[in-house]
């Protein structure tokens, strides 16, 4: 009997999707759901897939406000250089950014590394604990400046993005109330 009960538990452990996690800070976290897959190209070259992620109560008119949570994954395809990160970045930041969040810009860029194929940054965004940047699960970089989500997400997302078919190819499922892939 001792066994049988052992083993239902085991099972409802491996077999339950908990709403919530605990991050190794001891914080409770909501799940994110991924909302949407694109690939971003370079001439005929694939480079990089992008994932965008939302949480429950998401609000598509709130996508780059600071109280919306929000994370993207870029996956790599090919190699790419710190610097021609840091271009592509600067090719659609705004020129006229206030003093701290150009900081905050710079304070980022200087944590890019070169990246090979498989290699995935992961920029994440929670109201409570500002902005964060991992490359392959580890921290890069975080930043709970006011204002610094709606600058660099704004980069995949916003009104000048590097990409309008990513954008679209990003944001279509969530205007058209699509429910989130996992």
């Amino acid at each position: 009997m001792k066994f049988l009960t052992l083993s239902v538990i085991a099972l409802l452990t491996i077999f339950s999707r908990p709403v919530f996690a605990v991050s190794e800070t001891g914080q409770t976290n909501p799940t994110w759901h991924e909302r949407s897959k694109s690939t971003a190209t370079w001439m005929w070259f694939d480079i990089y897939n992008a994932t965008l992620f939302t949480q429950p109560g998401f609000n598509q008119s709130k996508l780059l406000d600071d109280d919306q949570p929000l994370k993207l994954k870029l996956c790599y395809l090919k190699p790419i250089g710190r610097e021609d990160l840091i271009k592509g970045a600067e090719a659609v930041l705004d020129k006229e950014l206030a003093p701290n969040l150009k900081q905050a810009v710079s304070n980022l860029h200087q944590s890019y590394v070169d990246v090979k194929p498989g290699d995935c940054y992961v920029l994440e965004y929670q109201p409570s604990s500002g902005t964060q940047l991992k490359l392959n699960d580890q921290l890069a970089f975080e930043t709970k400046q006011s204002g610094f989500k709606s600058v660099y997400f704004g980069i995949w997302l916003g009104q000048n993005p590097l990409s309008d078919s990513l954008k679209e190819a990003l944001l279509t499922p969530l205007e058209k109330g699509a429910k989130p892939l996992s």
